[in-house]
């Protein structure tokens, strides 16, 4: 399985947040435990960059590590004034699929309305016209976790270009 881009910090953040060990403790590096953070180089010269986050899950012990591209330039400071992205805003996230980006912005709607229209940005990336009907929308592929998948189960229209955008506008009122 190839290592998946890690396009910032946030977005990897909000990766580790969502992959609980399974003993079910979720506490990742960040949050005060001791970890090791790896900067590797794969490839040939001029490969891709990697990092490996490692732990021992303080519920259980069990070793957790988990391994990251990054992208060979650092992630830009913003400018005053710019909205907050999640992402590099160019290319769909490896780290989490299009339900778990919604579920994001569900938690983040009441108290964070920038944080919440940003995931909905990154919905937006995995929009693709349909072959079918040539509609503009996410494709059924592009769900990938459990939780994505019941998401777009419950509420398959909610993925569609024109209310990802209408809810993306609201977000950010």
């Amino acid at each position: 399985m190839p290592i998946p881009l890690a396009r910032t910090t946030a977005e990897t953040t909000l990766f580790l947040e969502l992959h609980p060990c399974p003993c079910g403790d979720g506490n990742f590096p960040g949050q005060g435990l001791p970890w090791s953070a790896s900067v590797l180089t794969v490839g040939a010269p001029g490969g891709a960059h990697t990092v490996r986050y490692a732990w021992d899950c303080p519920g259980c012990g069990r070793r957790r590590a988990y391994d990251f591209r990054t992208p060979a330039e650092p992630e830009p400071f913003p400018h005053a004034g710019e909205n907050f992205r999640w992402g590099d805003g160019a290319r769909p996230s490896e780290l989490l699929d299009p339900g778990q980006w919604m579920l994001i912005a569900d938690r983040f709607a009441a108290r964070d309305g920038a944080r919440a229209a940003a995931a909905v940005d990154e919905v937006l990336l995995f929009v693709t016209r349909g072959s079918l009907l040539r509609r503009w929308s996410v494709p059924r592929s592009a769900f990938r976790s459990r939780a994505g998948r019941a998401r777009y189960r419950r509420n398959r229209g909610e993925f569609s270009r024109e209310r990802l955008e209408s809810a993306r506008d609201r977000l950010r009122l």
